[in-house]
């Protein structure tokens, strides 16, 4: 189902803006994702700071839920919910009721990340205005301010849905979906692949050489911490492709020092 099937879902089953219980189970706040998620997935880093929030005080700041019917659907306050699972959290959480329509939802979502302490980078910004064009619910001036690009690259946009037409749903990036309307070719070569990622690697290596010279690599224990605070939840999935670029000298000496415990 696209965003837009939810969003038609949601505003037939709307019947005006209520509120309900000051708190809500977590199994009882449904997400959608493709709809009130502006940026392009979670910060495991940000998750990692609320969940010591969590164990050291409680209970979060409230999310923001839509109550569609009898259905409480999460508008704000993504990185929270994912904190609450992984602190294992049982409890009801605080939440706060948004007052206006399905559609008006979608362009605050994108508001409140917009303004937020942990903002949403140009990518997030521009497949989000993608999102909000494919809905085809909202002004050019409406997307723009809730996605924070110009007015004139939302103009392009609506340029290449209509160039696509009905296969414009089919690109969930705004970078996909303008190679495609540009007529150029989509499959790419695992050989390409590669050698783009290890360009990718090598230009963040690079980055992190001028920001930080030789101080991580003096200090591999700070450095752990460091990247443990980053990737959160994703460290071990990170460990698991570390190993693949161990030599097998580097390979041996690990076993050897995990055998001596």
């Amino acid at each position: 189902m696209s965003a837009g099937d939810d969003l038609q879902e949601l505003t037939d089953q709307f019947t005006g803006a209520v509120t309900g219980p000051p708190e809500l189970h977590l199994q009882d706040i449904e997400t959608m994702p493709a709809l009130f998620q502006p940026r392009g997935g979670i910060s495991e880093r940000h998750v990692s700071e609320l969940v010591k929030a969590i164990k050291a005080v409680g209970a979060l700041d409230p999310v923001t839920v839509l109550m569609v019917g009898s259905r409480f659907v999460l508008i704000d306050g993504h990185h929270r919910m994912e904190a609450y699972g992984a602190a294992q959290w049982v409890r009801p959480v605080p939440v706060r009721y948004f007052e206006g329509t399905p559609e008006e939802a979608v362009l605050a979502a994108g508001e409140a990340n917009s303004k937020a302490k942990l903002p949403m980078d140009n990518t997030d910004r521009q497949n989000f205005a993608w999102r909000l064009v494919l809905i085809d619910r909202h002004s050019i001036a409406k997307v723009a301010r809730a996605s924070g690009i110009s007015a004139a690259q939302v103009t392009i946009m609506r340029r290449a849905k209509k160039t696509l037409g009905e296969q414009a749903g089919d690109h969930a990036t705004w970078f996909r979906a303008r190679l495609a309307a540009n007529g150029k070719d989509l499959v790419i070569d695992p050989n390409e692949k590669d050698e783009w990622m290890e360009q990718l690697a090598d230009r963040y290596a690079d980055e992190l050489t001028k920001k930080f010279s030789t101080k991580l690599a003096l200090n591999p224990e700070v450095a752990a911490m460091a990247l443990a605070s980053y990737f959160g939840r994703k460290l071990p999935e990170v460990y698991g492709f570390l190993r693949e670029h161990l030599s097998e000298y580097d390979r041996t000496a690990i076993e050897v020092d995990n055998d001596e415990f």
